[in-house]
């Protein structure tokens, strides 16, 4: 899997500007360190949804979550797809040590490893909708905790609904923070019809001055 340097660009909060040789050859340098640390863990499973208002259910689990976001992100679905992926701990430990001994380095490396998880989630979503395609399903574009209305604090319980800790070595700490660091939970509907699919998320995103947001003079090409 390659990681998308353009995507690297954007999380360091290039805007178009010329690049230096030096600068370049360093993100090519973490690029390829990122890529031979990582250890990819992807788990997935698909429930059959039901919504009550702004109350999302994902039948057959405990998980119910409360969030106006959300449910209007799920509401074209009747399935769900409950995802969790990580790049595994070396690449943390790496960045962490790194942040002692070169800041710059470390910085770059960050980005690396956050344009990698998207990609990875990017490949898995391609898997799934070639799966569920026959069926006669679209997916929309991923929703995670933290995102809109909401909350972190449902982290445990999906990891726990995925058995993900087991799966993949991924858990979460008191702050509801996902342990590795770089590592994705997301909510990804199943929709049968004619509505179109918006895969933009940046688009749907209420923060307008985020230095990340693709378009605009922002937009490097784009998670």
């Amino acid at each position: 899997m390659e990681i998308p340097p353009g995507e690297v660009l954007r999380y360091l909060g290039y805007r178009n500007q010329k690049l230096d040789p030096a600068m370049a050859c360093l993100i090519e340098e973490c690029r390829a360190e990122t890529t031979a640390l990582m250890r990819t863990g992807v788990v997935y499973r698909i429930y059959p949804l039901e919504r009550d208002g702004d109350q999302i259910r994902l039948l057959t689990t405990t998980l119910r979550m409360q969030s106006k976001d959300l449910s209007r992100h799920l509401r074209h679905a009747d399935r769900c797809v409950l995802l969790a992926a990580t790049l595994g701990l070396a690449l943390d430990q790496k960045i962490a040590a790194y942040a002692r001994l070169d800041l710059t380095r470390a910085v770059v490396m960050d980005a690396c490893a956050t344009a990698a998880i998207e990609a990875v989630c990017d490949q898995a979503q391609a898997q799934l909708e070639a799966q569920v395609a026959p069926e006669g399903y679209r997916l929309t574009r991923r929703f995670s905790p933290g995102y809109g209305d909401l909350s972190i604090v449902h982290q445990k319980a999906i990891l726990e609904t995925l058995q993900a800790y087991t799966r993949i070595g991924l858990t979460v700490n008191a702050d509801h923070i996902l342990l590795p660091r770089k590592s994705v939970t997301a909510f990804i509907g199943l929709q049968k019809g004619e509505q179109a699919v918006d895969r933009d998320r940046c688009r749907h995103c209420p923060d307008q001055t985020c230095q990340y947001r693709r378009g605009g003079d922002g937009d490097e090409s784009q998670t």
